[in-house]
């Protein structure tokens, strides 16, 4: 579809309206302030169970939890509830696209994600505009003990990387507490990681990405298979 074509996408004002129907003013200030803000949208809660199932059907099939979309028709409707869906237009611009939906599980364990920003392609510093957003599904409830993700509110300000000082001694830093159900959509600058789990039982996550309309190909070239590249540059697969 082409992208001027009319009523694809919301207007800002529409997206304003949205947010004071939805109620969503406390977690636009949450963003702006923290880099962070925890969602919860009835739609979310509804299909909370189906997620979590869905994506340990799909991890236990293929051994891999990521590209769901098309593996099980609860996706379609996850990445589409109703207030997150406000929330990244507001914050990524309107007709944010789907960058990436995998699912992760987290087992009682010290392994634990280094500190990172999520625009971790992009150089520093980053622009004052937003490159994309995450948002986690919490299937199983956020807190320190269970692994919960482990932020460091405000570094959303800062635009850059985390530098290796700050990766080893985590000033600042607290872990994401929120029930089964929530959405927790964080900036794609925010510095985060996550906690070790130390309970028993499973941290059943569904990750989503969305990114801004600019950055994405102006052109889709799924149609070309690997056969179409064999005997071609050897870059292209990857420029495609």
């Amino acid at each position: 579809m082409p992208l001027d074509t009319p009523g694809t996408v919301a207007t800002d004002e529409e997206i304003a309206a949205r947010i004071v129907e939805q109620g969503l003013e406390q977690n636009v200030r949450d963003m702006a302030e923290q880099g962070y803000t925890i969602i919860q949208d009835p739609v979310a809660h509804a299909l909370t169970d189906r997620v979590r199932a869905a994506i340990l059907r799909v991890r236990a099939e293929r051994g891999s939890g990521h590209n769901l979309l098309d593996k099980d028709p609860v996706f379609a409707d996850a990445i589409c509830v109703p207030k997150l869906l406000t929330m990244v237009e507001y914050m990524v611009g309107r007709g944010a696209q789907l960058g990436q939906l995998a699912g992760s599980v987290k087992v009682k364990g010290p392994q634990q994600l280094g500190l990172h920003a999520d625009n971790s392609w992009f150089p520093e510093p980053f622009p004052e505009w937003e490159i994309m957003v995450t948002a986690c599904w919490v299937t199983d409830d956020f807190t320190e003990e269970a692994g919960a993700t482990l932020i460091m509110p405000g570094t959303h300000k800062l635009k850059r990387h985390p530098p290796r000082d700050v990766r080893k001694q985590l000033p600042n830093s607290q872990a994401i507490v929120a029930p089964k159900g929530s959405l927790c959509l964080w900036d794609g600058s925010v510095w985060h990681g996550n906690y070790p789990r130390q309970i028993d039982g499973e941290r059943v996550v569904l990750h989503m990405s969305y990114i801004r309309l600019g950055i994405m190909p102006t052109e889709n070239y799924d149609h070309l298979d690997d056969a179409w590249c064999e005997g071609k540059n050897p870059a292209l697969p990857r420029l495609l």
